[in-house]
């Protein structure tokens, strides 16, 4: 009975409480109503909530992937004033030297990567003849370019993926050492290994062998690890120095050399973790020159990424899973296999078929232009043919040597890996011809590109000439020419005040564009010489040059005399055209930065991104963001605040000497600077947000409040009945303070705003998106540093206004609550 009693007691109280919550709900409720701030910031919360609630149906719309350029929708892109009105003075410059630079670096992507290093410092030199100011990043996007636009190094990296796996299942073995000096080589040679090598072959042996290297580092390190493995035995170690510093006749030397070799790669090859490494052109030829590994196994890892393409098509076609099986590659198959998803699901399928579809008919029409068809469908052939092609890709700089002996291995393997290697060799050669050509005539020179280290930086002036004088003619008579050179002369960012380029348009005017434009449209002329001349230096080495033969005389056929009709109408789509092609590619850093129309409600930003849908995106995380940094405040702080008013004494002491530390201690400052130690998401900023507030400055103001509750008397009448400090605390102070809290709660969430948006503009935030990120888009892109930021208001008031919109909406609505909580602001 005693149960049955107390719990209709405590039902009882719950009631009475609920009731009364009630009850100072609707009275506090109507007293709010009554403040205009408190319910506009009320409604603005309301409505950003909606508007962000509704973004996943919204993207699933409009837009599925926010990320994906806007291309084709708005027919401003498709006119000269995207380029006269709509495009920053640092994407202007990139548009007008991006399309001559990568034809630049084609020219010399044959060299190697030290000729492309050279060209590098040659940028970096060039600058200081260039800029009238300092300005470090004035030709940061031709060394971009350089990196963007040298295939070889780019293919290379996919390369090595492949290799480093094929090696990693063990279906490339090889041997790490091409040379005797290898064994002090630690990348290859572990101190293990040197111990063992002693173990198998004496001393004198390894001295005489090494003897020819003794100045490299390589031996220095063996005289290193000799020392540490001979510590109580100084006399073998000077004898063995003593032998390193001897003279060998050849024979000696050779023989040693082959005896410790044997050796040392046995002891290799029993080890694991070895690594191959064909990332640059130097350890591509290194591999090629010493047999480290046999074509056979180049041409595995050349196809070995479109496999697994082929097995995602046999879900679809039983045939070309068979074919694939019974194909020279099929101990590829089950490596690929185990790296596919499961294909089972309908969800996991579709997509992968999709890519794999497209990614195959991309390499079909590739071929196309290399000169082979050929379907996916036969598909031993189609990979041999794939494998030359990819293999002409990551050898073209090499070296001419080195490459011809690549190629001669390659036709002892298989005719259709040569025929794919040649044919594509073939178009990467006319492509350099191309570019050379181009080059030639702009600097009046054809011994290109080894010149360009003579020229200097005539080389990168001349750059910028051919779309100069392109859009010079083209905008000739009109005010849109004037607007380029006022973008340019007013640019409030040095490193693109380009005072040449305004020269250069100056002087082109009313000129019909020069030769050299030819060539970025597509209908230069090749010059037949240098072509000629790259295909005869590169069959001095071959054993077989008949199919060379055969497809260079093809090609010189077909280089007839092209004449393009200069009108300025033609001129301009041109000029369109070669802008939005780079805007596609993201080459210039944009895409379509329009204002807004129909299609975007309110514009794109500088990567073609719907601002609308941004905007929708990043409210969820403002909001969350706001509210759980408030809320961590507001917790810490109210514990804090009345636990130091209730005791006071020493713990008062330390908790209002941390307070004080707190409030002068710089916030923002401090988050860019541990921003450097560590990824800041959304949740991390939002802890220490609220670990820095909850120690500051709202632990004064709830002490302040506390300390009015303590001295009340049923806070005396609860001591009195027994009642422990935790009990008062949580059931007396802190349900009075609570009202208070929850107003200083509104106060601090647009803080956390603020701070978000201030990191995410400097780029410290790891978030897909919000409001600061998008400002940070537009400042990196140059537009907010163009001289008339006006004229690109749609890509920055949109998210500044609603950062500002909604820190005002949480303060409205705090001045609102205010008003309840303290009667004296109370309009009477």
């Amino acid at each position: 009975m005693a149960q049955v009693h107390n719990a209709e007691v405590k039902e009882s109280i719950l009631k009475i409480k609920f009731k009364l919550f009630v009850k100072n709900f609707r009275k506090n409720w109507a007293l709010f109503k009554e403040s205009k701030m408190g319910m506009f910031g009320l409604w603005v919360i309301i409505a950003f909530g909606i508007f962000g609630a509704l973004s996943p149906i919204v993207l699933n719309v409009l837009d599925p992937n926010i990320y994906d350029p806007v291309t084709g929708l708005d027919a401003r892109i498709l006119s000269s004033k995207y380029i006269t009105d709509y495009l920053s003075t640092q994407n202007l410059v990139k548009g007008i030297e991006v399309p001559t630079a990568q034809m630049w670096v084609y020219s010399f992507m044959d060299k190697g990567e030290s000729f492309k290093s050279s060209m590098e410092n040659l940028v970096r030199n060039s600058q200081y003849e260039i800029m009238t100011t300092y300005a470090p990043d004035a030709l940061r996007h031709l060394l971009d370019t350089i990196a963007d636009s040298y295939i070889p190094a780019k293919e290379r990296m996919y390369f090595q993926n492949s290799i480093s796996e094929l090696v990693e299942k063990g279906i490339i073995k090889f041997s790490a050492l091409v040379s005797v000096k290898d064994v002090g080589n630690r990348d290859k040679f572990t101190f293990q290994n040197f111990s063992e090598l002693l173990q198998k072959v004496d001393y004198k042996t390894l001295a005489v062998a090494l003897s020819a290297f003794k100045d490299s580092d390589e031996v220095s390190r063996v005289q290193l690890w000799f020392r540490s493995l001979n510590r109580d035995r100084p006399e073998i170690v000077e004898e063995f120095n003593e032998l390193l510093s001897a003279e060998y006749s050849e024979e000696e030397v050779e023989e040693a050399e082959k005896k410790v070799l044997e050796v040392a790669r046995g002891l290799v090859s029993g080890s694991s973790g070895q690594q191959l490494f064909v990332n640059s052109d130097t350890q591509l030829a290194e591999v090629i020159n010493n047999s480290i590994v046999s074509v056979s196994d180049l041409i595995n890892a050349a196809v070995f990424s479109l496999i697994q393409d082929l097995l995602i098509l046999g879900y679809e076609d039983e045939e070309i899973s068979k074919k694939l099986e019974a194909s020279k590659f099929n101990a590829l198959v089950e490596i690929a296999k185990s790296k596919l998803s499961d294909l089972s699901k309908k969800e996991i399928l579709e997509p992968a078929l999709k890519k794999a579809k497209t990614t195959l008919s991309a390499i079909e029409q590739e071929l196309k232009e290399a000169g082979v068809e050929i379907s996916h469908e036969d598909v031993e052939k189609f990979l041999e043919i794939y494998a030359g092609m990819e293999l002409a890709k990551v050898s073209v700089d090499i070296g001419t040597e080195t490459r011809a002996k690549l190629e001669n291995e390659i036709m002892e393997y298989s005719e259709e890996v040569h025929k794919g290697y040649v044919y594509e060799m073939n178009k990467i050669f006319k492509d350099i011809a191309t570019a050379r050509t181009m080059m030639a005539k702009l600097l009046n020179n054809k011994n290109v590109p080894d010149s360009y280290e003579m020229l200097g930086s005539e080389v990168i002036k001349v750059i910028s000439d051919p779309i100069t004088s392109l859009m010079a003619y083209a905008f000739s008579g009109t005010n849109k020419l004037q607007k380029v050179i006022s973008n340019i002369e007013n640019s409030q960012l040095d490193d693109f005040r380009r005072l040449d380029i305004v020269e250069k348009l100056k002087i082109f005017e009313n000129k019909e564009p020069i030769e050299a434009v030819n060539f970025l449209i597509g209908k230069g002329d090749i010059d037949e010489e240098i072509y000629q001349k790259m295909i005869d230096e590169h069959k001095t080495y071959l054993e077989n040059s008949a199919l060379w033969d055969k497809i260079s005389s093809e090609t010189i056929a077909q280089m007839e005399p092209k004449r393009v009709e200069w009108n300025k109408q033609f001129a301009e789509a041109k000029l369109v055209e070669i802008f939005n092609r780079l805007s596609l590619t993201n080459k210039i850093g944009v895409a379509h930065p329009l204002p807004p129309s129909k299609w975007h409600w309110l514009g794109t930003d500088p990567i073609g991104r719907d601002i609308l849908v941004q905007l929708m995106v990043s409210t969820p995380s403002e909001f969350v963001l706001g509210v759980l940094a408030a809320l961590i405040t507001v917790v810490i702080g109210t514990i804090i605040g009345t636990a130091s008013a209730y005791y006071g004494g020493a713990v008062d002491v330390i908790f209002m000497r941390i307070a004080d530390l707190m409030m002068l201690f710089p916030s923002t400052a401090f988050l860019i600077v541990l921003s450097g130690f560590m990824t800041m998401n959304l949740f991390k900023l939002a802890v220490i947000l609220g670990l820095l507030g909850g120690f500051g400055g709202i632990t004064l103001v709830l002490k302040a409040q506390a300390l009015t509750i303590k001295v009340k008397p049923y806070i005396d009448a609860a001591r009195v009945s027994g009642g422990s400090h935790g009990y008062i605390i949580f059931n007396h102070i802190i349900p009075n303070v609570m009202p208070l809290s929850f107003l200083y709660m509104m106060f601090n969430v647009t803080g956390a705003v603020f701070s978000e948006a201030v990191l995410s503009f400097f780029g410290l935030m790891k978030v897909r998106m919000s409001w600061g990120l998008m400002i940070n888009t537009v400042w990196s892109s140059g537009y907010l540093g163009s001289g008339n930021i006006g004229a690109y208001w749609w890509m920055w008031v949109p998210a500044g206004g609603a950062i500002t919109l909604l820190c005002s909406a949480f303060y409205f609505l705090g001045r609102g609550l205010e008003e309840i909580v303290n009667p004296r602001l109370r309009k009477r």
